[in-house]
């Protein structure tokens, strides 16, 4: 398939031209959200999108000490677009032509509620419902958001540390401290592109059989799981979940069998210690444990391990890229293009008959 790696190549330059080019790219809706008090930020979004802004949700928080919520587009529309009125509405699409998320752009109007449209393309369709658009500056050729997650990342965490300074809730020290950081997350991006391809060599004929899989998160690295299993979902087209760590005992490690596949992702955070409790216990009920980690006291070919010294809040750039690495790997394995895997055995049968 190869339907990510090009891209995937291409989103470290991407996120440090986007960290050039911020006061172009971020200041116009850093202005914007100026220009009011809010006492909250709601991010409504489907697929990717709803996942980078998982991924951010909690920097974002920290950085503004403001509340963000994240709404998929049609529970906006139909359920939950009130009591927003002191709210900053970000409708993000990365094609820019999503109509769930043109509906909630026409809601969010209907209602009086400020809205800023975050896209790939500011001249789709969705510029017609508002003039607030804004480009996140990675190009809209890229299908599968392989670039295009990193970028977005980049762009929403660059928004809250250029607001947060523009507000003086932080320093211009801590802002350059975090700047440099993001700026080391970047760069550890091609690391993690090199780690990633030799994790999948350790275990591709595992993760080639995978039936079933369940990537586990929590805070930030929640987000990644949730992009991770997507990756994996779209393209192989095998039954794949995200679950929060505490969820995921709560029923879903109940239909774990000796075949199926779990992921956890470990930022090494708040959520270590228990992240890795369960790690360990899982083993218990199938063999097929792997584990993203930033601990470099763990050896094991079912481990994927980067050791970095910046925040874990970071880590989300980097932590992706096993998942989009073994997502296309194993479709260009298998000569797939993004068809289920039952579909793999029905097409091999008919090549091997003819």
């Amino acid at each position: 398939m190869k339907a990510m790696i090009p891209f995937m190549k291409l989103a470290p330059k991407v996120c440090s031209s986007i960290i050039s080019n911020r006061k172009n790219l971020i200041k116009p809706l850093v202005d914007l959200y100026m220009a009011k008090e809010y006492k909250k930020i709601v991010i409504v979004a489907s697929g990717s999108s709803s996942n980078i802004a998982n991924s951010v949700k909690y920097f974002i928080q920290n950085t503004l000490n403001t509340e963000v919520k994240i709404i998929w587009p049609m529970t906006y529309i139909k359920f939950d677009y009130k009591f927003n009125e002191d709210a900053f509405i970000i409708c993000m699409s990365q094609s820019g032509k999503s109509t769930n998320t043109i509906q909630a752009v026409k809601k969010a109007n209907k209602m009086g509620q400020d809205v800023a449209v975050l896209t790939t393309n500011a001249n789709s369709p969705i510029k017609q419902y508002t003039n607030n658009v804004f480009e996140y500056g990675s190009g809209s050729d890229d299908y599968y958001v392989a670039k295009g997650y990193p970028a977005s990342c980049t762009f929403l965490m660059l928004f809250a540390l250029e607001t947060a300074l523009a507000k003086n809730i932080i320093k211009k020290e801590e802002f350059e401290l975090k700047l440099k950081e993001l700026e080391t997350a970047i760069s550890l991006m091609k690391t993690s592109f090199e780690v990633s391809e030799q994790f999948y060599a350790n275990n591709k004929e595992e993760f080639k059989a995978m039936r079933r899989v369940m990537v586990v998160g929590c805070g930030p690295s929640y987000g990644t799981a949730l992009e991770g299993a997507l990756k994996i979902n779209e393209t192989f087209g095998i039954p794949t979940n995200a679950y929060e760590m505490e969820e995921f005992v709560h029923g879903p490690s109940y239909e774990i069998f000796k075949d199926h596949a779990v992921f956890f992702i470990d930022n090494g955070d708040d959520a270590h210690e228990r992240i890795m409790q369960l790690y360990s216990a899982l083993h218990l009920l199938t063999d097929k444990v792997f584990l993203i980690s930033n601990n470099g006291n763990v050896a094991d070919k079912r481990i994927w391990k980067l050791d970095y010294e910046i925040s874990n809040e970071f880590s989300i750039l980097f932590n992706i890229i096993p998942f989009q690495i073994i997502s296309d790997s194993i479709c260009s394995d298998l000569d797939l293009l993004s068809y289920n895997v039952r579909n793999y055995e029905f097409e091999k049968i008919i090549k091997t008959k003819a």
